[in-house]
């Protein structure tokens, strides 16, 4: 029922993350038993019923992307949607940059700064240019319409919260697997547990598998790589709207 509360966006690019972020948790309340205690099954139970686990993962998950989103643009001279259609900067294909420009301009009604515009505000173009892109992402909302875009936006949700979140997961991983060893080492004997049972080992061995994969996966190439996917396909939507608009009306045609 949870479920009901996402979209196909916020379950793919914030709950996926979420969930295998906060893995080598549920992994240490099943080897530890600690759901059996009632006051935790309650707590999860009620999360659960109420739909709001997973909508508060998906959120905390988002800050955390969001978080790291201005960093990473940053470093990159700009968002790459802002780059492309800078006339101020370098380009490998100048009449792909106009087109982009001239597509842009016509679906968001925007007119972008010149070079002299640019050279003499470079905040204030940029500005402009990110209204312009803004208004040609409103239009380009429709899923069926604009099924590849979208999930390359929704890739690059994935991937930038992935980073976002990298140093948090870590930790969980991390601290997971000490409190895991910690309890087969000293707690285990005490209460009258196995020391190395399966689950034991199984539980320790996917707490330091996620702790790996969190160093190796996610990564700023990763993210923006994603972002310029995305952004070569919001640009390429705005000439496909471009050419609709100047498309002639058959409804109009001379007979």
């Amino acid at each position: 029922m949870s479920m009901l509360f996402l979209d196909d966006y916020e379950r793919r690019a914030r709950l996926v993350p979420g969930l295998l972020a906060i893995l080598p948790l549920i992994v240490l309340f099943a080897v530890l038993g600690l759901r059996q205690i009632p006051a935790v099954s309650y707590v999860i139970g009620t999360l659960a019923l109420a739909g709001v686990g997973p909508v508060l993962i998906a959120g905390v998950v988002r800050n955390f992307g969001r978080s790291v989103e201005q960093r990473l643009w940053n470093s990159w001279g700009g968002p790459p949607t802002t780059v492309w259609l800078r006339l101020d900067a370098p380009s490998d294909d100048e009449a792909q940059r106009q087109l982009w420009r001239r597509a842009v301009a016509a679906v968001s009604g925007v007119s972008l700064p010149s070079l002299r515009a640019e050279r003499r505000d470079k905040v204030k173009a940029d500005s402009t240019i990110k209204l312009a892109v803004k208004r040609v992402r409103d239009k380009t909302r429709d899923k069926e319409k604009f099924a590849l875009l979208f999930n390359e936006n929704r890739n690059y949700g994935y991937e930038r919260n992935i980073y976002g979140l990298r140093w948090a997961a870590r930790s969980i991983s991390l601290l997971s697997a000490l409190v895991l060893t910690s309890y087969m080492a000293w707690l285990a004997p005490v209460i009258d547990r196995p020391q190395t049972s399966a689950g034991n080992l199984f539980g320790l061995a996917a707490c330091l598998f996620s702790l790996a994969g969190w160093f190796l996966l996610p990564s700023a190439k990763r993210v923006q790589d994603a972002a310029n996917r995305y952004a070569h396909e919001l640009l390429h939507a705005a000439v496909t709207l471009q050419d609709e608009s100047q498309a002639p009306d058959p409804t109009n045609a001379t007979p």
